[in-house]
């Protein structure tokens, strides 16, 4: 994909944003998340729309926590929203190793046995608020290939792609299921975030904080289609800085869909409940109901 002309005002909006993030790309990194903060406290009083969403799934899947306490979770929940910015910042366009921030890693070894076994292995993870700073960090030890959703401003998908092919092998589109297979048929590792609602025509429902979540079948569908080997990742922002990506063991990929998507789920659970606020509860995680059963967020 080419640059988009910046003479055409219609993408100016997007350089002027892709101008600004690489400018703050290169802040120090103290002043870059200063910035990010502010700005997520910007995004909790514009977001209205969003915090509604985030008010109504932390209510539904932590009812054990009073008001109080869930506003608060929310809060922290925008200010990691506002340092996703400038992380993705950071990924797209440090070329520097040495710039980027620290990373510990758990559970390497299942993906390195995994290749040395010459499986593809399909990476499941979260829409964790730090994923994309904690791909582009994985991806120092690991070439990794991505499952991503397009962009709808051209400039911001144009320097989005640019940025992530300094450090992948390739990104595939989500909808591009036979370059996916193809990707995991030849070895490589295919990180893939499968935790949105995408309806009850690709998913089944499967327990997910106590509730019915529509999940997608695709995750299923490539593993036994390629013969991937299935493992999580797990992402945590730590209090100094530096960043956790957690490896999990191998999933077993069986005849029935519902089993592996509901391990998955669960694993996918108990990493969000180390730090609820990092968990990307802005998007309508519980879209699609059981026949019946009332929508959550209508008005």
């Amino acid at each position: 994909m080419h640059a988009p002309s910046p003479f055409v005002p219609r993408h100016w909006a997007g350089w002027l944003i892709v101008g600004l993030l690489v400018l703050a790309a290169r802040l120090p990194r103290r002043a870059g998340l200063a910035l990010g903060a502010g700005l997520g406290r910007l995004l909790y009083v514009v977001l209205r729309r969003r915090r509604r969403i985030a008010a109504i799934n932390l209510g539904r899947c932590f009812p054990e926590l009073d008001e109080r306490s869930q506003r608060a979770v929310m809060r922290r929940l925008f200010g990691n929203l506002g340092r996703t910015v400038i992380e993705s910042a950071w990924a797209w366009s440090l070329p520097v190793v040495e710039r980027l921030p620290a990373v510990e890693i758990e559970g390497f070894e299942w993906l390195v046995a995994a290749r040395q076994a010459g499986r593809g292995v399909l990476l499941v993870t979260g829409h964790f608020t730090s994923l994309e700073i904690a791909g582009r960090l994985l991806s120092e030890r690991l070439r990794l290939s991505g499952v991503y959703r397009p962009l709808g401003d051209p400039v911001l998908e144009w320097w989005q792609n640019r940025g992530r092919g300094r450090y992948t092998v390739r990104m595939i589109p989500k909808n591009d299921f036979r370059t996916a297979r193809r990707a995991l048929t030849a070895g490589e590792v295919l990180w893939y975030a499968p935790d949105q609602d995408f309806g009850p025509r690709r998913s089944l429902f499967v327990p997910f904080f106590g509730h019915l979540a529509a999940t997608l079948k695709a995750t299923w569908t490539l593993a036994r289609a390629s013969g991937a080997r299935v493992l999580t990742m797990a992402v945590r922002r730590l209090d100094d800085g530096s960043y956790r990506v957690t490896i999990g063991k191998p999933h077993e990929v069986g005849d029935d869909p519902g089993p592996l998507l509901a391990d998955l789920n669960r694993e996918l659970e108990g990493a969000i409940r180390d730090d609820p606020a990092q968990y990307w509860w802005v998007h309508r995680r519980f879209k699609t109901r059981p026949a019946g059963e009332e929508g959550w967020y209508t008005p």
